[in-house]
């Protein structure tokens, strides 16, 4: 085929090309002269109708249970367990046993454990002995003294008698001075009594003071309950040695190694490291929740705390100070525990309740959104459509963020779906919370 043949056939395809053209230009045409022009589609959403109401904010922290009274109980001298008393049934004490210390009527607690006091029972057995001795002989002394004064007083009548003859000249001079130095006599008798007296009382005294001074060292041969609690720890047995522990300060080790460990659990105290901005709004005396996990004080918190298991204590103390190492400030936590709700060494959650704002206009977490670190959410208006509004936010609870600015009372807010809106947007409220 020459170049001739080929340039016809193209000419000759040119004007069918044109024509098909045309032709689908003008089906276009005519399918867009049909396309009507469509609304935009209305998002499904969840509003909730605003009502103030009273918003909580809470400070959180955790802590354990301390007794605030706990003896560590420790013999102040090494020696051999002789002795750990019984209970009635005439089993030992052990822990868990309840233990009565003095009152009123006893001077001294319940009698716990003993070493080996054979020495120094016997050396105060020795020295009443020599007290006895030293009271006999204080008896005799006082006797002498009684005789010595007898004397005294009759030498003084017949020295009276003779003076008064002696002056009327009936007697001689010779024996007006036998009776003159007679009375002398009797008189440094006296003043000798006394002073046998004087030092027998002194002995006494000095026997007195060696009995007390075995008699305590008896006493640190012997454990007695300091008040009323019960046992945590018993680290001894009969039979065996006991020596005292030397270099232990921490409360664990002293638990680990004092003969016996009372407890009382009737008063308990938590110690809490709170933020600084926390603390500022907590006083002495204010209520504090306590539970082993924050679920229980969730749930307790939504039935306003009414008929749950949660344990309530009191603030005690708010340290002035931050705490250097956890740049916190200390806050104690004393609780009652008549009921035996918590126990020495146990570890649990507080909650206290920090700012209280009542008619609070707020919104669940959830509803609000942020762009660029701005909070917006969005309310439905009259029309159907939501409008964007930029919000101011305050107190946060658990559940929900007071609204301070950007929201008023009884507008409706999308609560959810609001990821899929925009300013304008239709929406169809599926569900409402009023």
């Amino acid at each position: 085929m020459n170049r001739r043949t080929i340039t016809a056939k193209a000419w000759l395809l040119l004007p069918l090309g044109l024509l098909l053209l045309t032709g689908y230009r003008f089906s276009q045409l005519e399918d867009s002269s049909q396309l009507q022009p469509q609304a935009p589609h209305a998002v499904k959403v969840q509003t909730e109708l605003l009502t103030p109401e009273r918003l909580t904010g809470w400070a959180f922290s955790e802590g354990t249970v301390q007794a605030y009274r706990k003896a560590f109980l420790d013999f102040e001298m090494p020696g051999k367990v002789v002795a750990i008393s019984k209970l009635e049934n005439g089993t030992q004490l052990r822990e868990g046993v309840r233990v009565f210390g003095p009152d009123e009527a006893v001077q001294r607690g319940q009698l716990l454990a003993q070493i080996d006091s054979r020495q120094n029972s016997a050396s105060v057995t020795a020295l009443e002995a020599r007290l006895q001795a030293v009271r006999a002989q204080k008896q005799e002394a006082q006797a002498r003294l009684q005789q010595a004064e007898n004397d005294l007083a009759l030498s003084r009548q017949n020295f009276a008698r003779m003076e008064e003859v002696y002056e009327r000249g009936v007697i001689s001079q010779d024996e007006y001075e036998r009776n003159k130095t007679a009375l002398l006599n009797a008189q440094s008798t006296v003043r000798m009594s006394h002073s046998a007296l004087d030092a027998i009382e002194s002995d006494i005294l000095s026997v007195s003071a060696d009995i007390n001074r075995e008699t305590v060292s008896l006493e640190k041969t012997s454990l007695f309950a300091p008040f009323n609690g019960y046992i945590a720890a018993m680290n001894i047995r009969e039979e065996n040695h006991y020596y005292p522990p030397a270099g232990i300060t921490s409360n664990r080790d002293r638990e680990a190694s004092s003969a016996i460990v009372v407890v009382d659990d009737s008063l308990l105290e938590i110690q809490l490291e709170l933020p600084v901005e926390d603390t500022r709004q907590l006083e002495e005396g204010q209520t504090v929740y306590l539970a082993s996990d924050d679920s229980t004080l969730y749930q307790a918190e939504e039935a306003q705390f009414v008929g749950n298991d949660v344990v309530t204590g009191t603030i005690w103390s708010v340290s002035p100070t931050i705490n250097l190492q956890r740049r916190s400030q200390t806050v104690k936590v004393r609780v009652d525990n008549d009921q035996q709700q918590l126990i020495d060494g146990e570890f649990v959650r507080a909650w206290i309740a920090t700012t209280v704002v009542d008619n609070a206009i707020s919104l669940p977490i959830y509803a609000i959104s942020f762009r660029s670190g701005n909070a917006f959410a969005f309310i439905v208006n009259d029309n159907g459509q939501v409008e964007e509004r930029q919000l101011t936010l305050g107190l946060q609870g658990l559940r929900r963020i007071q609204i301070i600015d950007g929201l008023n009372d009884g507008e409706q807010v999308v609560t959810r779906g609001q990821h899929l809106l925009i300013n304008g947007s239709p929406v169809d409220v599926v569900g409402a919370i009023q």
